[in-house]
């Protein structure tokens, strides 16, 4: 695991340097409109995004199991600072490699989690068809967990 740093923010950023010099950027930004904007737990909703803030070898990271180390700490520590948080990953379609990146977001999260969170996956389609997984992150014993589970489904069959 490498070291990383809490640097804030407005996207709750932390950061982490690779042995290669490559760093990240762990994202949780503040996205209430991806649920229920008006509901009481809206404060709590963030997108969660994994961002190469500096990679200077101008070739793609290579797989480094520290860096899966280090972004399971960094969103157990994002959980520790407020349990009730909310955390959804939507896959980057861009280069369309968005089921690489929910197969891997998969084999980070079932491989450190503990029994205390949930995942919860949908597809979300656009107007043109275009596919994009979805993740839902969030603690079992979290005091709006139905309402959550509920608003999710909701989002996901919105567009079908």
């Amino acid at each position: 695991m490498y070291n990383f740093a809490f640097i804030g923010g407005a996207n709750n950023s932390y950061v982490f340097e690779t042995s290669n010099g490559i760093v990240y950027e762990i994202k949780f930004k503040h996205s209430p409109y991806l649920l229920n904007e008006n509901a009481e737990y809206s404060d709590l909703i963030y997108e969660f995004v994994i961002d190469v803030a500096i990679n200077n070898s101008g070739k793609k990271p290579t797989l480094d199991v520290a860096v899966s180390e280090t972004v399971a700490s960094i969103f157990k520590d994002f959980f520790t600072k407020n349990t009730y948080n909310i955390c959804i990953y939507i896959c980057d379609s861009s280069d369309g490699r968005q089921e690489i990146r929910r197969r891997k977001f998969d084999d980070w999260f079932y491989k450190y989690q503990t029994d205390s969170f949930m995942k919860l996956d949908e597809v979300l389609v656009d107007s043109n068809q275009n596919r994009y997984p979805i993740s839902m992150v969030i603690l079992k014993d979290n005091p709006y967990f139905k309402e959550i589970v509920i608003a999710f489904a909701d989002i996901s069959s919105s567009n079908k």
